[in-house]
């Protein structure tokens, strides 16, 4: 496979994964949130602070998937290993590691309010765990890149 087409196939993954978030957090995370707001109202008063939330979560994926497919232009130039790319892994591990922190204040948050929901508890927990996972996934990719640049270079000047 080339480089453009490699590129090309991530980006139309990216694009994908655009589309599948707007549609979850523009139309199915509110119309569950209703529905659970309208099953118990006892927990009514959740409805607009989760919606932020939620929408918070989202601009904070929108930003990961802004820097990985300014990778993807990379890669499609052949420029793989390059500073622009180890810089945008480590935003994306920076961007992943607030995103499990905000994971995790939802889960005090809920907690300190007492909500007893298993489901949401669990979900959550997974997406503190897997947000720290691609955290430091990123970091390794990040820091291997830049290492593959500064070897290119090395090799560059020695020709």
């Amino acid at each position: 496979m080339q480089q453009k087409e490699i590129s090309r196939w991530l980006k139309a993954i990216t694009i994908v994964l655009a589309l599948m978030g707007a549609v979850f957090f523009l139309y199915i995370m509110p119309v569950l949130a209703m529905s659970w707001r309208d099953a118990d109202e006892s927990l009514a008063y959740l409805f607009m602070p989760g919606l932020l939330y939620g929408w918070c979560i989202a601009v904070i994926c929108y930003a990961i998937l802004y820097q990985f497919w300014k990778v993807c232009v990379q890669i499609g130039k052949d420029n793989s290993f390059s500073k622009e790319n180890a810089k945008c892994f480590r935003n994306i591990s920076h961007f992943a590691l607030l995103l499990s922190v905000v994971w995790f204040a939802g889960i005090v948050f809920l907690a300190i309010l007492a909500v007893r929901q298993p489901g949401i508890s669990i979900f959550m927990i997974t997406a503190v765990l897997l947000s720290v996972m691609i955290s430091v996934l990123a970091a390794a990719l990040s820091h291997l890149v830049l290492k593959a640049y500064e070897l290119k270079q090395e090799n560059e000047l020695t020709i």
